[in-house]
């Protein structure tokens, strides 16, 4: 057993920065020099000939042996070695951040297409809501939107541009239950607090209205201290008609019972009064990022910083390079009582400005550390080729949208989520029957997931209806090609009519044509009839063309939200938890 350890021990030896041994190099020209120097250049060599140096001197070589050259070679080696950072064991190390964690509650009641700020205040907010997790560097973020109900769109995580990619399907269409309903999602967001682990945090509210004021004000009240709230309006005191289609004023406005053009005005006072009752701070939607700089600043409440523990730590090599540092005192030690310290100061001598910085960030942190930082700075490639970790790696290359490798990545492991995320590798490429047994296989090491299990069911769901499509259209093929060979009989029929009636017209015409010559105009005339009757069939192209063309529907972004909001509202219908008359506007 010692003697396997010792094996797997010597084979593990390597030194994370093998670059530092070519200073030995500069090491050794000088220590050659300067015991040249010391053996043939002394100053009795400049006065006696050689030949009468041993007999003058008693021992001529004990000057050299007494030099302090073998110490500091001796001192060099070792320092040098212990720079480069020799390893043979690894430990786990936890990866800890700041606890920094918001939740955006975005509104997408009808009010929010109100033209009064332009485009409208859906298309500010949303374009407010990028700048926001831009500016997220650190700490967790979720998101959730309300309007009738509320609906978790992303729960708390470190990945912004996750969030950022759903941000452009938000839309009042995408919810199912019409109104204003803030409460649910008030109480949504503490879930995702609580559910995380999460002692305290932020929440900030985007909109133009809050209509459940008494409610929303007894869920802020009671957990104001743990979870202050925020509000940033947007919109004007003024108000403007609401569109019925975003960006498509020709789609016309919202009217009410009565046929008048509803007009939701911004209350600036009330948001203000709800923000300070929620503990939070109250800012207007600017054009700059001063709003976001004031309500995402520290707060009185939570200016005492927090670390959390990620659940993912990385297996770091231990250096032993410090113990050999110790081997130094002696040898330091010697040099000072014999006068030799000052040459103890060249092992400090540095490499260039350029590898020092690369070297300095290997000397303290990992690779995967280093490649975690680049991530969050948004550099998904860098991060890719830096780490070490293949689920890190993976999920690099999934961020930067290289699916394919992070597919071949994920593979590899055997993890319920990392078969989760080969799932969604998957589906990215379109690959939804092996994106689907990938699921099966998350499931099958967690039963519990949910997620896998409504991304597996959404999955299937679109097979589904691809086949459909399929179908549909190979049907709708086969009856364009039998409509196009009717057409092409019937044409055909048509054109010998036409050349029948053209033969018996020119044989009218012959006959005519000395009885009656100011007849020859109208029968021109009467000739061009059947040139205008050819192009209707090209009508008929046209319309099979049409056709198929809007038979191409394009992906809907926001489609997979819509559904999964359907599903989660009638969910709570069933459950009693909403009723589906709590509205008394649309708007």
């Amino acid at each position: 057993m010692n003697d396997a350890l010792l094996a797997e021990t010597l084979a593990n030896v390597h030194f994370l920065r093998p670059e530092w041994f070519y200073a030995l190099i500069p090491a050794l020209l000088l220590f050659a020099l300067l015991r040249y120097r010391q053996s043939h250049h002394s100053n009795w060599e400049k006065v006696i000939a050689p030949h009468l140096l041993p007999h003058i001197l008693s021992n001529p070589d004990k000057a050299v042996s007494k030099s302090p050259l073998s110490l500091l070679l001796a001192a060099w080696l070792l320092a040098i070695v212990a720079i480069a950072g020799p390893v043979w064991r690894q430990t786990p190390q936890p990866v800890h951040e700041r606890e920094d964690a918001l939740v955006v509650i975005f509104d997408l009641t009808r009010s929010m297409l109100a033209t009064d700020v332009k485009p409208d205040r859906l298309v500010r907010a949303k374009r407010k809501l990028i700048d926001l997790l831009e500016l997220r560097e650190e700490g967790v973020t979720g998101l959730v939107v309300f309007a009738g109900d509320a609906h978790v769109v992303s729960p708390l995580t470190d990945d912004t541009k996750t969030i950022a990619a759903m941000i452009p399907a938000l839309s009042p269409d995408i919810v199912p239950a019409p109104g204003s309903a803030l409460a649910p999602a008030l109480v949504k967001a503490v879930d995702l607090f609580q559910g995380g682990g999460t002692a305290s945090g932020r929440i900030l509210i985007i909109t133009d209205e809050i209509r459940d004021v008494v409610a929303s004000q007894r869920v802020a009240r009671e957990f104001r201290n743990a979870y202050p709230v925020s509000v940033m309006s947007v919109g004007t005191e003024v108000g403007g008609p609401v569109a019925l289609a975003s960006g498509r004023p020709e789609a016309g406005y919202l009217k009410d019972a009565r046929g008048n053009l509803v007009i939701p005005k911004l209350n600036a006072n009330s948001l203000k009064a709800f923000a300070d009752l929620a503990g939070g701070r109250y800012s207007p939607m600017t054009l700059t990022e001063e709003d976001l700089g004031y309500l995402l600043a520290e707060q009185p409440l939570m200016q005492n910083d927090t670390y959390r523990e990620l659940e993912r730590d990385f297996d770091v090599w231990f250096e032993e390079g410090p113990w050999l540092l110790l081997m130094l005192l002696p040898l330091a030690a010697l040099g000072f009582r014999r006068g030799w310290i000052w040459s103890i100061a060249l092992v400090f001598i540095l490499p260039t400005e350029d590898a020092k910085a690369s070297l300095w960030d290997d000397l303290w942190r990992t690779r995967d550390q280093q490649a975690m930082q680049v991530m969050s700075q948004g550099d998904v490639e860098e991060a890719a080729e830096l780490f070490e970790n293949p689920e890190w790696k993976a999920t690099a290359n999934y961020r930067g949208e290289k699916f394919e490798d992070a597919a071949n990545q994920y593979g590899g492991l055997d993890t319920a989520d990392s078969k989760y995320n080969l799932g969604n590798a998957f589906a990215k490429q379109n690959l939804l029957d092996e994106a689907i047994e990938a699921y099966d296989q998350a499931l099958a090491a967690d039963p519990d997931n949910e997620d896998a299990q409504f991304n597996k069911t959404l999955i299937e769901q679109l097979q589904k209806e691809q086949q459909q499509d399929q179908d549909s259209e190979d049907s709708e093929e086969q009856q364009d090609q039998d409509q196009s060979q009717q057409d092409q009989e019937q044409q055909d029929q048509k054109e010998q009519k036409e050349q029948d009636s053209q033969q018996e017209q020119d044989e009218q015409e012959q006959e005519q044509e000395q009885k009656e010559p100011e007849e020859q105009p109208q029968k021109e005339q009467a000739n061009q009839k059947p040139a205008e009757e050819e192009s209707e069939p090209l009508d008929e192209e046209e319309k099979q063309a049409l056709q198929q063309w809007l038979r191409r529907v394009p992906d809907d972004p926001s489609g997979l939200l819509r559904r999964k909001f359907q599903m989660q509202y009638e969910d709570r219908l069933r459950e009693g938890k909403v009723s589906s008359n709590d509205s008394t506007t649309d708007w």
